[in-house]
């Protein structure tokens, strides 16, 4: 009888062991964000207005866990290592904030507004990975393309690309640098204010 008692705690202890009872549990998982502040740019023309319209994270880049490209060409999501929003969701505000800071747009409205506009912007960012192709190195990496619309025509397409330095592991410092590459190389395209 003890025998067989000791046999079910026995099963029970390891039970509890594999279901991560008693072992501790993994770190949370870090939130990182992309940013960029709108400067008081009071040169503004108040009669020249765009409005954000949509911004898209291609596949398989709009998830919530960072894009990881390996050395061996596959890619991997960090689950540890997460954008505090989708990325779409979260890139909307850094990149109206960037295209307004330039000014040839005049004011940037979000995409809710009923004000009349003169252009849409609307964004497809195709590449928003952690470049860890090369051993030893972390690239925060970003590609974009901008569709200029004005009366439901295109009017020109800007894109552009940039990288940033992640080996300090401040996602987010590295994430927003090499965004702001990327939106500033998609405007050297257009035509001056």
């Amino acid at each position: 009888m003890a025998h067989r008692l000791g046999c079910i705690l026995a099963g029970i202890i390891s039970v509890l062991a594999f279901s991560g009872c008693l072992t501790s549990a993994p770190p949370p998982p870090k939130s990182w964000i992309v940013s960029a502040s709108r400067k008081s740019n009071s040169e503004l023309m108040i009669d020249k207005v765009a409005r954000l319209g949509a911004v898209t994270v291609a596949a398989p880049y709009d998830k919530s866990a960072l894009a990881v490209k390996r050395a061996d060409g596959s890619l991997a999501f960090d689950a540890y290592n997460v954008f505090a929003s989708s990325p779409s969701a979260l890139l909307r505000a850094p990149l109206a904030a960037l295209l307004e800071d330039d000014g040839r747009f005049g004011r940037v409205l979000s995409s809710v507004s009923t004000a009349r506009s003169s252009s849409t912007l609307e964004a497809v960012v195709t590449d928003l990975s952690l470049d860890c192709t090369v051993e030893n190195r972390r690239t925060a990496k970003v590609s974009i393309s901008i569709a200029v619309v004005e009366n439901r025509e295109i009017k020109m397409f800007l894109d552009g690309s940039g990288s940033a330095d992640a080996a300090s592991g401040d996602y987010s410092a590295a994430f927003s640098e090499a965004f702001s590459q990327a939106v500033a190389d998609a405007l050297r395209a257009m035509p001056n204010k």
